[in-house]
C-alpha cells in the first residue's frame, strides 16, 4: 500500500520547475504586486479543464520508480488520477472532489473512501496539500487573492519577482519570471521558514486556448523536503478546456472497502 500511495503522491505532488542554467543577478523593473497578480490571474482563469498524460517518476528513501500518469481536472471541484507501471499494469486510481475522495489500490484490490480534508488528501497522496493546491499544482494555474498591500512593488529575488502570501500554516512564496510573468516556483514554508512543499515548473510552451494565448508548463517537480520525497511529471499529451469531460472510475465488487472519517 505504501508504494502505491507514494506513487500517487508523485502524481499529486504536484509542482513547479524553475529555469535551469545560471542567469546571474538581473536588475528588474519595479512592478506592483497588483499588476503581477492581475497578469497571473488572467492567464490562470482561461484554464477550466485539463486532460493530460505523460511520464511520472518518484524518489524517496522508501521507494523509487517510474510509471505513466493519466490526469483529468475540472475546475473548481474534480481531480482524477490514474497511475500505470511497466507494461501498462494498473497500480492505482484516485477520484478526488472538493467534498470527498475514492482511492483504489489495484494490486491489493482495496478501496479507501472519505472526506477530502487536507489530512486525508495528505495521507493518500503522501504530501499534505489542500484541494485547491492540488488543482493549482497540476494545472500550473493560480488565482491570487488581492490584499491591501498589492500597491507595493514586488520583491526582487535574483532574476525573479517574489510574492509572499501569509496563511495559517506559514507562508506561500511565488517566484515569477519577469519577461512573461510565468510562475516558475512555488514554496510553502512553515512559521520557522522551513520548506513544507516545493514545486517547480519548466518546459513552458505557448498555447492558444479559446482565442487566447497562455503559457503551459510541461514539466513539474514536487518535493517534500522533510521526508526527502520527490515527484517528477512530464506531460506528453494534453488538451485544455475539453468540452463535456466525464469522470469514470471502475472498482470491482470484490474490492475491500475502507472508510475514513
Amino acid at each position: 500500500m505504501k508504494k502505491a500511495l507514494l506513487i500517487i503522491l508523485s502524481a499529486a505532488s504536484i509542482i513547479f520547475y524553475s529555469c535551469t542554467g545560471s542567469h546571474g543577478s538581473v536588475d528588474l523593473d519595479p512592478v506592483s504586486v497588483k499588476d503581477i497578480k492581475s497578469r497571473i490571474n488572467k492567464n490562470s482563469a482561461i484554464i477550466e479543464t485539463l486532460e493530460a498524460s505523460g511520464n511520472i517518476s518518484f524518489d524517496s528513501p522508501e521507494n523509487s520508480g517510474t510509471g505513466w500518469l493519466e490526469l483529468k481536472i475540472k475546475k473548481p471541484d474534480t481531480v482524477y488520477v490514474k497511475i500505470e507501471g511497466p507494461f501498462g499494469i494498473s497500480i492505482a486510481n484516485a477520484l478526488i472532489t472538493r467534498t470527498d475522495f475514492t482511492y483504489y489500490y489495484v494490486q491489493e484490490n482495496k478501496v479507501i473512501m472519505g472526506p477530502s480534508t487536507d489530512i486525508n488528501i495528505g495521507a493518500v497522496l503522501r504530501i499534505k496539500v489542500s484541494f485547491d493546491q492540488l488543482i493549482n499544482g497540476f494545472t500550473g494555474s493560480f488565482i491570487m487573492k488581492e490584499s491591501e498591500t498589492d500597491s507595493n512593488y514586488a520583491e526582487n529575488e535574483s532574476e525573479y519577482y517574489l510574492i509572499k502570501n501569509n496563511i495559517t500554516s506559514g507562508t506561500e512564496k511565488y517566484y515569477i519570471e519577469p519577461a512573461l510573468f510565468r510562475i516558475s516556483k512555488y514554496k510553502l514554508v512553515n512559521r520557522s521558514d522551513k520548506p513544507i512543499v516545493e514545486v517547480d515548473y519548466s518546459g513552458y510552451q505557448e498555447e492558444t486556448v479559446t482565442a487566447s494565448k497562455i503559457y503551459f508548463p510541461y514539466n513539474v517537480k514536487i518535493k517534500n523536503p522533510d521526508k526527502s520525497q520527490t515527484v517528477y511529471v512530464e506531460y506528453i499529451n494534453k488538451e485544455i478546456n475539453k468540452p463535456n469531460m466525464t469522470f469514470k472510475m471502475k472498482i470491482p465488487k470484490s474490492a475491500k472497502v475502507i472508510k475514513w472519517n
